[in-house]
């Protein structure tokens, strides 16, 4: 049974009291809705859909329309969603898609600039300047290979590397990390660094850290190798990071997307991946090999960890309480290595069988616009939209660090990620979400051990070459 939650339609819609931008659009801005059918929304399971579910109420109490929603926890986003979507139900209008998704879910979902042209007076050009505050990297991982948008980004888990500033400044641990490595202690911006920087925080009870004995033993990294999906998110950022690639999208001279190229190169890179996160393993506490984003930032915030290289921004908010339970405990944000993260992002996405269109696409762009971005950044939200987050940053007192520390080094990522984005296999694939799978299977056994890397590599390309060519009419090209 699916649950389900019902909204008023009579209450007065609250007023957003932000400056007016010439291109952006409010809740006022939503015409009356010709087509009265309730629409019902996917929403992902925990603090995201709560923090979406108010606006949704406001949207049926401004239109009357009846909005109803289903949150789901994300490892069952892509299995209950795309059978609904193959079955041509119409359970959900408006669908939760991974970036990463988009490409083999582009015949269920409707191109947004179709569903302007329908039912906007300001057409498919007026929707442009409406998302030309979006970051352009992320439009476009929310767009199909051919470059169609098909739904309306709203929030980002770009990864980042977060650690403690407090020890990382300490001057004695300065000189003893000097002492140790000829060089001086710094957020790591090359493998290498970040493998000596876990190695030289991983200690024994007994030891000392910043001057004082240590009762119980502390750990360089946390790392989420569970087998969930975040590991292959970590091992993507230090194969992106080094300029490898899964698989890469060859074009041809119109830009349509003909193949995807496996090169030796690439999977030398691969391989040397896994290698090094193999590596890293033994600098994370016991239970990484089953964890994931909660375990990981848990192990952070308690002072166990001293880094969490490869963390999904969002988790930077909780992050920062490490003030509370280390002594002098302070976190801090910088890119990944590589600054090439993992950078996935949500987006609404309207549903070619719903019954209610109209009612989808209004609510959507009131849910992607400006002011909303911001009303939801001014909290910690970690907005996909650009302008939003620039608006919504603060500096200066305890309050503005947690919200807000980790915006600048998001941006900046996105600034060097964005030309990249055309050729990488998870934004241009047609058989992604089941590619997606396999990667995560393949990385947590790596993390464990139960095959080496080299074995790795090769249970990778067996994947690819089965799935690839079988979902999509790009087949794989011998590189």
């Amino acid at each position: 049974m699916r649950c389900t939650q019902y909204f008023a339609v009579s209450a007065t819609v609250l007023a957003l009291s932000l400056p007016a931008f010439a291109d952006d659009f409010t809740l006022d801005d939503v015409p009356d809705i010709s087509n009265r059918e309730a629409i019902h929304v996917a929403l992902e399971a925990g603090g995201g859909a709560d923090l979406i579910i108010p606006f949704l109420e406001k949207f049926a109490e401004k239109t009357g329309i009846e909005v109803t929603h289903e949150s789901m926890v994300f490892a069952t986003l892509y299995s209950k969603q795309i059978v609904e979507l193959q079955g041509g139900t119409g359970a959900y209008d408006l669908v939760v898609t991974e970036t990463s998704w988009t490409n083999e879910w582009e015949d269920y979902l409707v191109p947004m600039e179709e569903l302007a042209e329908k039912f906007d007076p300001a057409g498919a050009g007026g929707f442009r300047e409406y998302i030309s505050g979006h970051d352009p990297g992320i439009l476009r991982m929310a767009s199909t290979r051919g470059g169609n948008l098909v739904g309306v980004p709203y929030y980002t888990y770009t990864m980042i590397n977060i650690f403690r500033e407090d020890v990382l400044n300490d001057a004695g641990e300065q000189a003893a990390f000097k002492a140790r490595y000829n060089y001086d202690l710094a957020v790591p911006t090359t493998r290498q660094q970040l493998r000596d920087v876990a190695e030289f925080f991983t200690r024994d009870a007994g030891a000392t850290l910043k001057g004082e004995t240590l009762e119980e033993p502390i750990y360089g990294i946390s790392l989420m190798a569970g087998r969930f999906p975040h590991v292959q998110d970590e091992v993507t950022a230090l194969l992106w990071g080094e300029g490898g690639r899964w698989a890469r999208a060859v074009r041809d001279g119109s830009g349509k997307v003909t193949g995807f190229a496996v090169t030796e190169e690439d999977m030398a890179k691969l391989e040397s991946a896994f290698s090094f996160y193999r590596d890293l393993m033994r600098f994370a506490p016991p239970g990484t090999e089953n964890a994931f984003w909660d375990f990981a930032t848990a192990q952070f915030v308690e002072g166990n960890t001293m880094m969490i290289p490869l963390m999904y921004a969002p988790l930077w908010n909780w992050s920062t309480d490490v003030k509370n339970n280390a002594k002098g405990g302070r976190a801090a944000a910088a890119p990944v290595v590589g600054e090439r993260p993992y950078t996935g992002a949500f987006h609404f996405a309207p549903s070619r069988d719903s019954g209610n269109a109209e009612a989808g696409y209004w609510l959507l762009k009131y849910i992607g616009a400006k002011s909303t971005q911001q009303e939801m950044a001014e909290t910690g939200w970690a907005s996909a939209r650009r302008d939003s987050l620039m608006a919504a940053r603060k500096e200066g007192d305890d309050a503005a660090y947690k919200n807000f520390g980790w915006i600048n080094s998001t941006v900046a990522q996105w600034d060097k990620q964005a030309p990249d984005v055309d050729d990488y296999l998870h934004f241009n694939s047609r058989a992604f979400g089941k590619l997606y799978e396999q990667m995560t299977i393949i990385a947590h056994e790596n993390a464990t051990g139960t095959k080496t890397p080299a074995e790795s590599v090769e249970a990778w390309k067996r994947a690819l070459k089965r799935f690839q060519n079988r979902y999509d009419d790009a087949k794989l090209i011998d590189g």
